[in-house]
């Protein structure tokens, strides 16, 4: 049975994610790009209690996108070579997901796994578009989610600053 907690109040870490937020829409605007959803996302996912969790979930962050975005790009740009059928795209899913995996664990990134093979799918899903579209889709991916990410960062290293015991 769902309960509700009348005693919550919205802590720091709810208004700074607000705020991040608010920036990248700001920035995205800007730039006059329509996509500001990445550039979010990346902050909503980096915002942690302390500056230090921030940075580290950003690097994690920062790192399975490039790893998830090359493979991607690599498996649809293999996939002009190899005739498309639908079971090739069955076993090769899979496939790539292991070579993410064991990228992220390799060079000890075990942070950086889940939002590389989460990069990899929606890279995957563009299958049958012109390739080129799709690298500049996995660039402006990485630029957008670096943006959420250093917004992130800025925010939870500037604003707020609580006393929380690092670890």
């Amino acid at each position: 049975m769902l309960t509700l907690n009348k005693e919550y109040k919205i802590g720091f870490r709810a208004i700074k994610t607000a705020i991040a937020v608010f920036f990248c829409a700001v920035i995205s605007s800007f730039v006059h790009h329509e996509d500001l959803f990445c550039s979010s996302i990346a902050a909503v996912i980096c915002m942690e209690q302390t500056y230090t969790k921030t940075v580290e979930t950003g690097i994690n962050r920062f790192i399975g996108t490039i790893i998830g975005g090359i493979i991607g790009y690599i498996a649809l740009e293999l996939s002009l070579v190899i005739p498309y059928h639908e079971l090739v795209r069955i076993f090769a899913l899979p496939f790539c997901i292991v070579i993410v995996v064991y990228i992220c664990n390799t060079i000890n990134r075990k942070g950086s796994v889940s939002i590389g093979c989460v990069v990899l799918l929606v890279i995957l899903s563009r299958l049958g578009q012109d390739t080129v579209s799709v690298f500049l889709y996995v660039v402006e991916r990485v630029i957008n989610t670096t943006i959420g990410i250093i917004v992130a960062t800025i925010v939870n290293r500037f604003l707020f600053v609580k006393k929380y015991k690092e670890m």
